[in-house]
């Protein structure tokens, strides 16, 4: 018989609750910085690579902090799975301005 669990549950067999916890809150800071430190260093008018797109939250996110009223924001995302790059163009279709679209070049 072969006995399939989730990620979750073979962590918390595995190290415990406290170790979960530890993960969740890392992860959380992780994500949390690297958006601070973007912000310190992305500008409006900068041209920025997404080089793994993803779901196309970190593209998304890059083209609210490049967009300028001179037009000249670029996002360049990539990725090796073509899914990826669906996911990512669906998320800025649904999430992007036509303000916003205009004023950098996805």
């Amino acid at each position: 018989m072969i006995l399939l669990k989730t990620l979750d549950d073979f962590l918390h067999e595995c190290f415990g609750f406290e170790f979960l916890l530890i993960l969740l809150v890392f992860f959380f800071f992780f994500f949390y910085k690297k958006f601070r430190i973007w912000k310190r260093v992305v500008q409006n008018g900068d041209t920025v690579i997404d080089a793994t797109c993803g779901n196309g939250y970190d593209t998304l996110a890059m083209l609210k902090m490049v967009a300028d009223e001179l037009g000249r924001g670029r996002v360049y995302g990539m990725d090796i799975q073509g899914d990826a790059l669906k996911r990512t163009s669906s998320l800025l279709d649904e999430s992007v301005t036509l303000k916003e679209v205009i004023l950098s070049r996805i």
